[in-house]
């Protein structure tokens, strides 16, 4: 049984409990949390190749627990949170795009101030993130 499927073999009549699910999410986030953490702290030391393998053992570690897990580790509170979360992200973002992008060529047509091209960048990655939600918007709703 994966940790997606629905029931479980622990608690009492086939039901999950909830130490138990909160255990199983804790070493989900922990072994990912553990993986970054290892991961910063040998690049500083300035061991790269271990950096990225102790990053890649997290992730490693994450995917284990999720497909092997007794228990399912969301259920629909999870997902309406997920939803509600995604909502408040994609809002900001746009925010940031639309007065980040006017204000930027606002303020270098004005002589004012011109714009790291850093900051193109990162206006295009919000642009990117935009791209990759209609993408997944439109597969969802051709798939539904």
């Amino acid at each position: 049984m994966t940790g997606t499927e629905v029931g479980s073999q622990s608690g009492s009549g086939g039901t999950p409990t909830v130490s138990t699910r909160r255990r199983y999410r804790r070493l989900l986030f922990g072994s990912v949390g553990v993986g970054v953490i290892a991961n910063v702290a040998l690049r500083l030391l300035s061991y790269p190749v271990a950096a990225e393998a102790a990053y890649w053992v997290g992730i490693l570690g994450f995917l284990a627990v999720w497909q092997f897990s007794p228990v399912t580790l969301f259920d629909e509170r999870d997902a309406e949170l997920e939803r509600r979360a995604s909502t408040v992200t994609l809002v900001v973002a746009a925010v940031v795009l639309v007065l980040g992008a006017s204000g930027a060529r606002t303020l270098s047509a004005l002589n004012l101030y011109d714009a790291p091209p850093f900051l193109s960048g990162v206006l295009y990655g919000y642009v990117g993130l935009f791209v990759v939600f209609a993408v997944a918007y439109g597969w969802m709703s051709r798939t539904r």
